[in-house]
C-alpha cells in the first residue's frame, strides 16, 4: 500500500510508463467510441502524472527522460 507524499517514488512513475507502453501497443482489435474515449483519457492522466513529476518519455526506447 502506498503512502501519500510530499514526492512521487519513481517507480510508480515507472508503472505509469509501463501502462503507457501497453495502451500504445494495443492499437488491435475492436474497441467502443465510449471505452476508447476512457482509454485516452486515462492514458492522457498517466502521462500528466509523469510530466507534473519533471519527466518525459522517450518513445523510441520507452524510458523516463529527465524534462529540460
Amino acid at each position: 500500500m502506498s503512502t501519500l507524499a510530499n514526492r512521487t517514488d519513481k517507480k510508480f512513475l515507472l508503472a505509469a510508463l509501463r501502462a503507457i507502453r501497453e495502451l500504445d501497443r494495443a492499437n488491435i482489435g475492436d474497441i467502443t467510441k465510449e471505452d476508447d474515449a476512457d482509454m485516452c483519457a486515462a492514458r492522457n492522466h498517466l502521462l500528466s502524472v509523469i510530466q507534473s513529476n519533471g519527466y518525459e518519455i522517450n518513445y523510441d526506447s520507452y524510458r523516463l527522460n529527465k524534462a529540460s
